[in-house]
């Protein structure tokens, strides 16, 4: 092998790499006591088949968190929002097909209404039980489930929502708020006002759970990152900004000790920021690939609606400490990793 070519294979590998487990090797030894929350970004190019995005991408991460939910001890799943990219009916209906898949698995999941998944896009349904969201995901599919802890208005619609479990034996609420943007056309400021002060009473009522927030827009991508269409290129050394509606959320949800992470999609790329108040530290992850190219990253013409590539975060009770990894799944059975500085990283569990 000539240096030359040992250089390019040695640097290919820092990015990504296959193995069987995930997170064997990373965030976690024999003996700690842990458990994951796998986290799902957009599928809006899966189920709509566009951009390069493919359903057998959507497959390969359910697929994945079938087979391997024991193992790596996965307590619970998040998707970050924009299910689909058109609200249109076959679109959710390839979205149900992949994700009722986890309901054999017994471990409790939940997802976010993203701007995509709302018509006109960007508009709220403040609270009308009729969407197609609410056909597939509100309250009749996951009202009678343990996990399921309540919604925002007495119908149907689960647009706005909690859920609860248990990991390590420690007590968790993970809050869903819908896609209502103020710098979109469709923003409802009163719905705004009615969905943070039900969130402020529920977080207050579950002041014994460690919360964690989620909403499809949260956090802006940081300056001269190049993460949003290439991998491995990235580190946390900039602090992202919050979206307006993340700004929104955090200034309610910093006034809750029990709030530690929150979590968003919406903005290509990875992004990270940390916020202490009154003692209290909450820490914002961006996650979405839907933008990502494939080599030889020229545009367009290259992007892959994803490729699959999903996170596990892992919270390590005995070492105190979050470790991220995001990865892809194959068909196979195998992942490749993606672990430059934004994609995996350990930081403090609740500090």
């Amino acid at each position: 092998m000539d240096k030359k070519f040992f250089l390019l294979f040695f640097i290919a590998g820092i990015f990504s790499c296959k193995t069987a487990s995930v997170l064997a090797d990373y965030g976690v030894e024999k003996g700690d006591e842990y458990a994951s929350i796998a986290v799902l970004p957009d599928t809006q190019y899966y189920t709509a088949l566009r951009h390069g995005g493919t359903m057998s991408m959507f497959q390969n991460q359910v697929d994945w968190l079938v087979k391997n939910y024991q193992k790596e001890k996965i307590a619970y799943v998040i998707h970050l929002g924009d299910i689909t990219d058109h609200n249109a009916p076959v679109e959710w209906e390839r979205a149900a097909s992949a994700m009722y898949r986890l309901d054999a698995t017994k471990v409790p999941y939940g997802l976010a209404v993203g701007n995509h998944d709302q018509t006109p896009n960007g508009t709220p349904s403040a609270g009308s039980d009729t969407t197609q969201y609410t056909r597939y995901f509100g309250k009749t599919h996951f009202g009678s489930r343990p996990w399921y802890g309540g919604a925002l208005g007495n119908n149907n619609n689960s647009d706005t929502h909690f859920d609860l479990f248990t990991a390590n034996g420690d007590k968790y609420l993970v809050m869903y708020f819908a896609f209502n943007q103020p710098d979109y056309k469709g923003y409802n400021e009163a719905y705004e006002k009615q969905m943070l002060n039900w969130a402020d009473s529920v977080l207050t009522a579950q002041a014994d759970r460690k919360a964690i927030l989620v909403c499809h827009s949260m956090l802006g991508r940081p300056k001269g990152t190049t993460s949003g269409d290439k991998p491995g290129a990235g580190d946390n050394s900039l602090q992202s900004n919050f979206t307006k509606q993340g700004k929104g959320i955090y200034e309610m949800a910093k006034n809750h000790s029990n709030v530690f992470l929150m979590l968003g999609g919406h903005i290509a790329g990875e992004g990270y920021r940390k916020d202490t108040y009154n003692g209290n530290t909450i820490k914002t992850y961006l996650s979405d690939y839907q933008s990502r190219q494939g080599e030889p990253y020229g545009g367009a013409k290259d992007r892959n609606g994803g490729n699959g590539t999903m996170r596990l975060m892992r919270l390590n009770k005995t070492k105190q400490t979050l470790s991220i990894v995001t990865f892809i799944p194959q068909a196979n059975g195998s992942v490749i990793k993606e672990t430059d500085g934004d994609s995996q990283f350990t930081d403090a569990l609740y500090k």
